[in-house]
């Protein structure tokens, strides 16, 4: 079972001096941003000091990855080329706009011969539509992301519950069939800590896996949110006691039937709690 991943952080990579702020806010993920959060002449210069930020970065419960250009494009190519060349290892690379199968198995012949990660940020319908091939691509693939402003213009839907609901659910099944992470798009206000708690909560309840923040201060709220509660986690492990003690496939806990996916529902619970408890 792979480490849980509740929050992903991005911090600009044309921002360098943020960089350790960033790993200060103790979220899962931190990923450097190489594309939006970067003007065009500044792309070169925020490639550099990522890749400086990586190669010297202290060892830190943080993975620590970078979201690239698109991969087709020679911005794209240009960053995994310097990723290689200068032997940065990043916990994963991000790719934006991935659109089908084919821009992760670009990513995924450039970095042969390192074990990099990949993230895969569907932006689009079509990208929804393709979120299992997508999925599925290439061993690398860790989780897909959701996109949901680029998605919101896209489809012509508004960037709330109602018109993400249909993508986010896609995205929800198409990982849970592959057996890889989802992580929700970033919430923009970052002064309602109630809002994003009730939204992190949403996504969970659709089966994602770690949400996205934009500033360091959402960071704990979201990791809180994914945590198992005291009475949560002490069923689970009653649950797990009872089927390890047990010798038949069919017994109750607490009144309730126990099967297999409740046995792997309190796994995942369990596994959680070694990363806390909610507050």
């Amino acid at each position: 079972m792979s480490p849980p991943r509740r929050c992903l952080l991005f911090v600009p990579g044309a921002r360098p001096e943020r960089f350790e702020k960033a790993l200060a806010a103790h979220a899962d993920q931190v990923c450097i941003d190489l594309e939006d959060a970067v003007g065009l002449a500044d792309k070169a210069r925020a490639r550099e000091a990522a890749i400086d930020f990586i190669l010297s970065a202290p060892s830190t419960a943080s993975e620590i990855g970078v979201r690239i250009n698109i991969v087709g494009s020679d911005l794209g190519r240009a960053d995994l080329t310097r990723i290689i060349e200068r032997a940065a290892k990043p916990a994963f690379i991000m790719l934006p706009k991935a659109e089908n199968a084919a821009d992760v198995e670009v990513a995924d012949r450039m970095l042969a011969g390192t074990d990099i990660g990949l993230i895969a940020l569907l932006e689009s319908p079509h990208a929804v539509f393709e979120a299992r091939n997508i999925a599925t691509a290439s061993k690398r693939v860790q989780a897909l992301m959701f996109g949901g402003f680029d998605y919101a213009v896209a489809a012509r839907v508004k960037p709330n519950e109602l018109g993400w609901m249909w993508p986010r659910a896609q995205i929800a099944a198409a990982t849970a069939e592959a057996e890889i992470g989802a992580i929700d798009a970033p919430r923009i206000d970052i002064d309602d800590a109630a809002d994003l708690a009730r939204e992190t909560e949403h996504v969970i309840g659709l089966g994602f896996s770690g949400k996205s923040a934009i500033h360091p201060a959402q960071v704990a709220t979201i990791q809180n949110a994914f945590l198992p509660t005291a009475d949560e986690y002490q069923r689970a492990t009653r649950m797990l006691e009872a089927v390890a003690n047990s010798k038949s496939a069919a017994i109750q806990v607490d009144g309730k039937m126990v099967d297999r996916p409740i046995e792997l529902a309190a796994q995942r619970v369990v596994a959680l709690a070694k990363m806390g408890l909610r507050q």
